[in-house]
């Protein structure tokens, strides 16, 4: 007896991927809109070619995600009823892989250029231009041979155009990523802030560059291992968003190290700052003596101003006589190289006035 013939794919199982693409597709889109937004509003002074290549990303990305939409629109709308929207790929899809390489080849021929600057030679720069215009080469070949069979059933015939686009974009991420934190890696110093600032970059380098690498590695994999189907569309329709969140991130991860260095620089200093110290202020022409409310207090240091910095511990009347006799010289020099005066100016009463009498002092 014959085998049974294959069961036909129905509208669920072929275009639940492309949904859940799409979905994640425009989700992600949002995230790059407001990271472009953070980098013109922080990065005011970058050149002007780097600000047109983020304007360039930002209309390839939202021909890309409209293409998405049209792609869903066309099947499930415009269709609807056909039983061929399960053999025929919809003509938007032919679009997919150039626009997805039209954003990471520039995105990765920009980080070869830093990777470049950073360890001041040519060699991984040029071999990631390359891998970058091989994936480049790989869509534009995919996108020829999908529109000459747009069937589903006779992707598998075309296998090596994918492959070479998405094992060309895995490879020059891994070495982009694997680049950057070496590079950077040498440029470690003394300084604890310049330290901060590239451990910072690294991580957001490590995040992002691994992400992108793992998922069109997923995405060929799945791709090769589960022929027949249009699974691997969850992750194809993803990519290019995430390239461009990866270019976005590190950029504004300079501004983000400069904003953590100036929060640090303003946080309130326990020995020289003002926000610290116990201050007393009083008008001397309105306030009156704590024990004779007709007699103002005698300012007999000179003071022109009208606050008195005083101990914010109360000291009994023999402690202040013995302070008031002993000699005070400058501090040693600080740490900072400052000289602090140390110097204790009291309000004294006159004998008649004062709770305690004076203490005696025997020879």
């Amino acid at each position: 007896m014959p085998p049974a013939p294959p069961h036909p794919p129905t509208v669920l199982e072929v275009y639940t991927p492309f949904f859940v693409g799409t979905f994640l597709n425009i989700f992600l889109y949002g995230i790059a809109v407001t990271q472009m937004y953070t980098y013109y509003r922080t990065s005011k002074r970058d050149t002007l070619w780097i600000k047109l290549l983020i304007l360039y990303l930002f209309v390839f990305e939202t021909i890309n995600s409209i293409c998405d939409i049209g792609l869903i629109f066309e099947s499930l709308l415009l269709k609807f009823g056909d039983p061929n929207i399960v053999v025929t790929s919809p003509w938007t899809l032919r679009l997919d892989g150039i626009s997805t390489t039209l954003i990471s080849t520039p995105v990765q021929i920009f980080m070869a250029w830093r990777i470049q600057i950073i360890m001041e030679t040519v060699i991984p720069a040029v071999i990631i231009v390359v891998l970058a215009l091989s994936s480049l080469t790989g869509s534009i070949w995919l996108a020829v041979a999908v529109s000459s069979s747009p069937q589903f059933a006779k992707f598998n015939d075309f296998r090596a155009a994918p492959s070479l686009w998405l094992i060309s974009s895995a490879i020059a991420d891994i070495a982009i990523a694997c680049c950057l934190v070496y590079g950077l890696s040498k440029k470690r110093t003394g300084f604890a802030v310049l330290n901060d600032q590239i451990d910072r970059i690294i991580r957001v380098t490590l995040q992002t560059g691994s992400l992108t690498a793992l998922t069109a590695l997923i995405d060929v994999i799945v791709f090769l291992s589960v022929p027949d189907t249009t699974i691997f569309f969850a992750w194809d329709l993803t990519l290019c968003k995430l390239y461009t969140t990866t270019l976005l991130s590190s950029l504004n991860a300079r501004a983000s190290s400069r904003n953590a260095e100036m929060n640090k620089i303003n946080e309130p200093n326990a020995l020289f700052s003002s926000e610290t110290s116990s201050r007393l202020t009083f008008n001397q022409n309105t306030r009156n003596s704590r024990y004779n409310p007709q007699q103002l207090p005698k300012n007999n240091a000179g003071f022109s101003e009208e606050q008195y910095e005083l101990s914010s511990r109360s000291r009994s009347p023999l402690r202040r006589e013995r302070d008031r006799l002993a000699p005070r010289d400058l501090a040693p020099p600080t740490d900072f190289n400052v000289n602090v005066l140390v110097s204790h100016n009291t309000i004294r009463d006159t004998p008649g006035e004062a709770i305690y009498p004076p203490p005696k002092i025997y020879s």
